[in-house]
Formats: structure tokens, C-alpha cells, sequence
């Protein structure tokens, strides 16, 4: 059997990915004794890592001293960090694909303004940010860039730090300054899930709609954490568990002697998956915003067509014309929209009876629910249930 030592964080969605992809690449081959110890990203190394030896590591190294240590270590190593100076990540998410994927899922939704936060410029920050303005401005667009100073020429780009963004009070007063001067509607890629909920909170203290006034996409797709937002964070699923089982191949070929190894070797990410926090299109017209912001609000708790024409103050011929318009649904079919979604999360991350969802979704009974479910999906709620699961689940199975 073969030692192999895993240095990857398991404080994190991705990290734990990357572990799952480790771990079905092991079971596939057999032959390999894993050792790993649970741990934060900046963690320092444990005292136990000095007197390891084995054939193998995978690491994730984001601080200098466990740098140094793996540094003595006389085995094959893949590293899925670094800070692309003195050692490098050899597995790694394709940043001109994320990047991409990013401005272009705004620019399909009709936003016209764009924003990029991150609280620190690691490399990898840097790199990502860098196609995103690239892929908004060659659209004719302006991308809105964070930053403690008011333009680039101050140092935003020059100084890419090692270490992992991490959030500190300190921030938040230079993000709502930010969050004030921009342009709305617009939509911002946030780089990290844990920084977007910041920015989330950040909205949600200066009153701005989420995501009528700001749409919010963040990254890594952390299913715990995306659904505890209000409103559900949109994200962006970076695919660790193939980046994982990608690093597991790598470190068996090095072990077996293999020199003329291609790297960095990078992974595409899945998708964006869509919940609340952008599950929008931009729309300049106002009226047609303030409806969509009350039927996300409100329409799993029964609101009609009739009530949400008297609360904008429009004809409700002239909210139908536009949301001909700009949707090409009516308002009945947007508030039907909305809450077969919601049920969609219910039936795959709840127990809940048939009955319950169909409450807790607006439906008046149980009968009508099922009936609009299978005219929108093509099926029954009881057989979503059954046969389908999240990105992360699957992958998983």
C-alpha cells in the first residue's frame, strides 16, 4: 500500500470536493493508505508533519512554513496552490473558463453594468478578475472593480498576495462605499461564496434589492452555505471533485516514475447554478422590476396577478405587455416560475410530504401543485424527487 498524505482543507466546500475526487481515484486503484487531519486552509502545520514519511502528498499550500516543510520531503508532491511564484498549483481551475463563464452569464441576463469583489489580490484572484473585465469590455462594457483605491494604477494589480482572502471587519465599511457608487441594476461576481454573503449583507444594510438592484454570483458553489443566504446565493460550481481526481492521477504517474508530465493541468468549471441572488434579467423599466421583486418575495405565499398590479400602480394589460416584453412569459407564468423552483429545493433537500411543499409553495392543494409541476418538468414531484440530485450529489454518488 502506498502512504499517501492529504494536505487540503476540509473547512471548505471545495476542499472537501477535492478530497472526494481523491478519495473515488483511491478506491478505483486500490493500493493507496490515505492520511490526512482536518484543517483550515492558513492553518500552521501540525508538529506530526515534520517526522511523516510516506510515497506520496497532495497539498493545497497557502502559508510559507508548510511550504518549507514539503519542501524537505523526499517523495512526489502535487501542489494545488502555491502562490504561482516559488512553487506552483499543477491541478487548478481553468481561470480564462471561469472567467468567462462569469461576464457572459451576466451579459445573457441583460445586465449592462458589472462589478468584480474580492477583499485581497491573490494570484489567482488576479487571474480570474483579469479575464472577467477582459470578456466585459470587449462587449463594449465597463466592469466596476473593487478596490481601496480609486483606480488600478494604484496598486490594486501590482501587489498579488499569497494568502487566501480572508474576510476582517475592516472591510466592510470601504464595501459599502463601494456597494453605494455603483451603477444599478448590475450584476457582480463575487471570487469567493464566503465574501458574497458579505456582500449580501452588505446590500441588505444599505436597502438594495437582491437581485433587482444587485445581482450576486459567487463561487465554488458551497450548497450549505449558498442556501442559508437571504436570498439564496447564486454560484458558481468550480468542479473540485474532478480537480481532485485530476491531482490523484498526477501523483500516480510521479510515483511511477513518469518525468514528462504536462502541467498545470486545467479543469473547466461545471456551471453556474442559479438561485435567488440573480435568478433575474435586467430590466430598465421600473415597474416591471418592483413587480419581479414582489413575486420572488411573496409568491410562494399566494400572491395573485391582482395584488401585484395593485401594489405597483400599473393596468394590468400594460404589466402583461411588458412582461411579454422583456420575459416573454406573463406574470402568472413568472409567479408559477418561482415557486416550482422553490419546490424543486424542497423535494431535493428536504423530507417533506408531497402536501407540505405544495403548502409551503402557495399552491392551494396537493392535486394542483402536482398537475403544474408535471406541465413545467415533464414529470411528477414524486419522481424529481426520486431521480434527480444536485451537481454535488451526483458526483458524490
Amino acid at each position: 500500500m502506498k502512504r499517501i498524505l492529504l494536505i487540503v482543507e476540509t473547512s471548505r466546500s471545495y476542499g472537501r470536493d477535492i478530497m472526494s475526487g481523491i478519495s473515488r481515484f483511491a478506491l478505483e486503484h486500490g493500493d493507496w493508505s490515505i492520511y490526512f487531519d482536518d484543517r483550515g486552509l492558513l492553518e500552521e502545520p501540525a508538529d506530526w508533519l515534520h517526522h511523516w514519511r510516506g510515497d506520496g502528498i497532495i497539498s493545497r499550500t497557502a502559508i510559507p512554513s508548510l511550504q518549507r516543510i514539503l519542501s524537505r520531503k523526499h517523495c512526489p508532491l502535487v501542489e494545488l496552490h502555491g502562490n504561482d511564484k516559488t512553487h506552483f498549483s499543477e491541478v487548478r481551475i481553468c481561470d480564462k473558463n471561469l472567467g468567462e463563464m462569469a461576464a457572459n452569464y451576466f451579459i445573457e441576463r441583460g445586465f449592462q453594468h458589472f462589478g468584480f469583489y474580492s477583499c485581497s489580490v491573490p494570484w489567482w484572484v488576479l487571474s480570474r478578475c483579469l479575464v472577467y473585465e477582459k470578456t466585459i469590455t470587449q462587449r463594449g462594457f465597463v466592469c466596476n472593480i473593487y478596490s481601496d483605491h480609486s483606480d488600478k494604477s494604484s496598486g490594486y494589480f501590482d501587489k498579488p498576495l499569497m494568502l487566501h482572502p480572508v474576510w476582517e471587519n475592516r472591510f466592510e465599511k470601504p464595501l459599502r462605499k463601494w456597494l453605494e457608487s455603483l451603477p444599478k441594476p448590475i450584476g457582480i461576481w463575487v471570487v469567493t461564496d464566503h465574501q458574497a454573503v458579505r456582500v449580501l449583507e452588505g446590500c441588505r444594510d444599505l436597502r438594495f434589492r437582491v437581485p433587482e438592484d444587485v445581482a450576486i454570483l459567487g463561487t465554488s458553489n458551497d450548497t450549505l452555505l449558498c442556501n442559508l443566504t437571504s436570498p439564496p446565493l447564486s454560484s458558481i460550481d468550480v468542479n473540485g471533485v474532478t480537480i481532485g481526481y485530476e491531482a490523484a492521477k498526477l501523483l500516480q504517474l510521479k510515483m511511477n516514475g513518469v518525468k514528462s508530465i504536462k502541467t498545470p493541468v486545467n479543469i473547466p468549471p461545471l456551471q453556474v447554478v442559479t438561485r435567488q441572488s440573480t435568478d433575474i434579467i435586467a430590466i430598465p423599466e421600473p415597474d416591471v422590476a418592483n413587480a419581479l421583486a414582489l413575486i420572488r418575495e411573496r409568491a410562494c405565499k399566494g400572491i395573485s396577478v391582482s395584488q401585484i398590479v395593485a401594489e405597483v400602480g400599473i393596468s394590468r394589460r400594460s404589466l402583461e405587455r411588458y412582461f411579454a416584453k422583456y420575459l416573454n412569459r406573463s406574470p402568472h407564468d413568472e409567479i408559477l416560475r418561482v415557486r416550482i423552483n422553490h419546490a424543486k429545493i424542497l423535494l431535493r433537500v428536504t423530507d417533506l410530504s408531497i402536501l407540505a411543499i405544495a403548502r409551503k409553495t402557495g399552491f392551494s392543494n396537493r392535486d394542483y401543485f402536482i398537475s403544474a409541476f408535471h406541465r413545467n418538468t415533464g414529470i411528477t414531484p414524486q419522481s424529481y424527487r426520486n431521480t434527480t440530485f444536485s451537481l454535488s450529489d451526483a458526483r458524490h454518488q
